[in-house]
């Protein structure tokens, strides 16, 4: 008995081990149902744009058919009543000769005006690319001249630091050779300064050694004018430098 019932038992086990494993089965197929499903969605929406102007086009195609089939009926009708309609009556000779009179006014008319017409924008155009014409040239001189103003500019200033340069360098050379004399001039005097004193500076422009000779940049004169002969012609902005004339 008790072996029946254990095996009843492990029937009903299996039984609902089945049922478990259908169950996850259909849980599965549910959900992949579910997937094809929302896939089917996806792709709708977004072919739905491209099938509602492919149905757009279908119907412009359509409608311009239709409209190509109505103008060739009334083609058709216009040429059947040409044919089957008998011709019409001439017109009286005053309204002829009204209209021979008038066809060469009109010929006139149209003529000028389409000549002034075209001349109107001829000289719209002409006037307009003389605007444009001017304007472009206004702004390149505009610019150029900008240009050249810092350009100059810029020389300006460049030409003013080297005058500086300039400047402050013969000013250092005035005080170099000043100082340079002052050194030959207490250094070579005993203490009869002041009789040897024209021998000293005549010394000091004539020797080998002598800081004066050629010092000077422009014209190779000396650099600061200390006037021995009295005829020194040195053309050097620096002169406003040169010291007292010693005698």
């Amino acid at each position: 008995m008790l072996l029946l019932l254990l095996l009843l038992l492990l029937l009903l086990l299996l039984l609902l081990l089945l049922l478990l494993l259908l169950l996850l089965l259909l849980l599965l197929l549910l959900l992949l149902l579910l997937l094809l499903l929302l896939l089917l969605l996806l792709l709708l929406l977004l072919l739905l744009p491209l099938l509602l102007l492919l149905l757009l086009l279908q119907l412009l195609l359509l409608l311009l058919l239709l409209l190509l089939l109505l103008l060739l009926l009334l083609l058709l009708l216009v040429l059947l009543l040409l044919v089957l309609l008998p011709p019409p009556p001439p017109p009286s000779p005053c309204l002829l000769l009204l209209l021979l009179l008038l066809l060469p006014l009109l010929l006139l008319l149209y003529h000028y005006y389409y000549y002034y017409y075209y001349h109107y924008y001829y000289y719209y155009y002409y006037y307009y690319y003389y605007y444009y014409y001017y304007f472009y040239y206004y702004f390149y001189y505009y610019y150029c001249y900008y240009f050249y103003y810092y350009y100059y500019y810029y020389y300006y200033y460049y030409y003013y630091y080297n005058y500086y340069y300039y400047y402050y360098y013969y000013y250092y050379y005035y005080y170099y050779y000043y100082y340079y004399y002052y050194y030959y001039y207490y250094t070579t005097t005993t203490t009869t300064i002041h009789s040897d004193k024209k021998r000293i500076h005549t010394m000091a422009a004539t020797t080998t050694y002598s800081p004066y000779r050629e010092a000077c940049m422009f014209y190779k004169q000396p650099l600061f004018l200390w006037d021995f002969n009295h005829n020194c012609s040195c053309l050097s902005p620096t002169h406003i430098f040169r010291s007292p004339v010693m005698k």
